[in-house]
């Protein structure tokens, strides 16, 4: 049995000299491993055989013996660990107190308890039917919150997609005049409110839904002018080059057309002189818009007129020089009818050129030099040679099919053979003049060569190296430089 590592440290004073014994009250127990000087003090260890001596030290008495020795001894072996904390006597006669856990009232306090939490009272039936109605109203103000964000946001996609339909449909092309008659008017001087012209034109434009009124009163006094209108529903953007939706109701503008409608007779009377027929077109810009505005003359029944034997105040050859001059100093353009469906046909012809006129600007901005945006695909490798030439500007099927004819040049190849092997530009240029052309735009049986100016237009789209070049308008002969 291995004894216990205490250490007992007898001081340097006489063995002969006796101690006494510990009084009891600073007997003190001490456990294995503490350190305990023995010194002179005014405890004396007991004597052996003395009951007391087996009895442990105190922790106090062993204290002051380290107090007292401490003072004494120099030596270094001494561990100040042992003798680290000394408690007081009410805390060695004192139990040690057991932590135990603190009960709900303890932790969370009392009502009446000094800052301790308030226990929070039962609420009542009608607290609770509140608090109940407050979740529920809660609850249904969320529910409307959603479905009026979603009502917001279908909203928003359906004016997102009525946006886009009316921006692909104010930006789709139009190449039938015909369409355009439903969105033009035509306004009748009140002079001819009970002729035979007005209901004549009714008839003829019934199936196009074109609006047709008469005006209050005359723009040019003592003359017959008609004039058009046109519902705008979008406007064109030069920059983007297409068409913006305006917002609200469509918009109604007065294009600056006007037509002057007289007969043989009244020209007659107005040719006084040169001046007299200008007089009238430039009264007409006047009250218009002004000197850019465009007035056509129809002159309705001049032909019948030459035709006289009587009654002719003026000369044909009087009448065609004052018509000359006015074509040129006006820049009118003038219009002969001879009856009444003539002029309901003139009248027809020129309201669908004014509809279409705005979209034939914008196809030619896109694509300058093309006739045709819309070309269906060839059937045979000659007929997409003929459509290929149709490409050209100004260029007819019967005349892309006068160039391809076998005897021409049947092929692409052989034509880019033939401008290959040119002397020079302007033998480029007349290469396909002399190529036969059997019809007219219209059908009708007529037999010419290409000419000059559109033989220069194919050899620019197919031949020419200057990317800068227009294509759709032949440039003069001697604005090209020899090679």
């Amino acid at each position: 049995m291995p004894f216990p590592s205490d250490v007992i440290e007898l001081s340097s004073d006489s063995d002969d000299e006796p101690r006494p014994s510990l009084p009891p009250s600073s007997q003190q127990s001490f456990t294995p491993g503490q350190v305990v000087y023995i010194s002179d003090s005014d405890d004396d260890l007991p004597a052996p055989g003395h009951p007391a001596f087996s009895q442990p030290l105190s922790l106090k008495a062993a204290g002051k013996r380290k107090r007292h020795s401490s003072s004494r001894s120099s030596s270094p072996s001494v561990a100040p660990e042992a003798y680290r904390a000394e408690s007081s006597d009410e805390d060695e006669e004192s139990p040690r107190k057991v932590a135990r856990k603190a009960s709900g009232a303890e932790r969370f306090g009392s009502n009446t308890g000094k800052g301790k939490a308030p226990r929070k009272p039962r609420k009542t039936e009608e607290e609770k039917a509140a608090a109940k109605a407050q979740k529920q109203q809660d609850a249904a103000d969320k529910k409307a919150q959603k479905a009026a964000e979603k009502a917001d946001k279908a909203a928003q996609t359906a004016r997102e997609k009525a946006a886009k339909k009316e921006y692909l449909a104010a930006n789709k092309l139009v190449i039938d005049k015909k369409t355009t008659l439903a969105k033009m008017e035509i306004v009748f001087p009140p002079a001819l409110r009970h002729s035979a012209l007005l209901p004549a034109f009714l008839t003829h434009i019934a199936q196009y839904n074109m609006a047709v009124s008469v005006a209050p009163e005359n723009i040019v006094r003592g003359y017959d002018v008609f004039y058009w209108n046109r519902t705008m529903a979008a406007e064109y953007d030069p920059v983007a080059r297409e068409w913006q939706p305006l917002p609200g109701a469509p918009r109604v503008d007065e294009l600056p057309t006007y037509l002057v409608y007289m007969g043989a007779d009244q020209l007659a009377r107005c040719i006084k002189d040169e001046d007299g027929v200008k007089n009238v077109v430039r009264a007409v810009r006047a009250a218009g818009g002004g000197p850019k505005t465009q007035v056509f003359l129809m002159v309705e029944g001049l032909k019948l007129y030459f035709k006289r034997k009587t009654g002719i105040r003026y000369t044909k050859s009087e009448i065609q020089r004052a018509l000359a001059a006015l074509q040129i100093a006006e820049n009118t353009h003038i219009l002969y009818v001879d009856t009444v469906e003539d002029a309901v046909a003139c009248l027809y012809d020129l309201s669908a050129d004014l509809g279409i006129k705005p979209h034939k600007l914008i196809q030619r901005s896109h694509l300058p030099f093309c006739s045709d945006i819309q070309q269906p695909t060839g059937t045979t490798l000659a007929d997409t040679w003929v459509k290929m030439l149709g490409q050209v500007h100004r260029m007819t099927e019967h005349g892309a099919r006068g160039i391809a004819a076998p005897r021409a040049f049947p092929t692409a190849n052989a034509l880019f053979e033939a401008y290959r092997t040119a002397p020079d530009a302007r033998a480029r240029d007349g290469l396909v003049m002399h190529c036969k052309i059997s019809h007219r735009a219209d059908g009708a049986a007529k037999e010419r060569p290409v000419g000059a100016a559109l033989a220069q237009v194919v050899g620019t789209v197919m031949y020419g190296t200057d990317p800068l070049q227009l294509a759709y308008k032949a440039a003069k002969s001697g604005e090209r430089e020899e090679e």
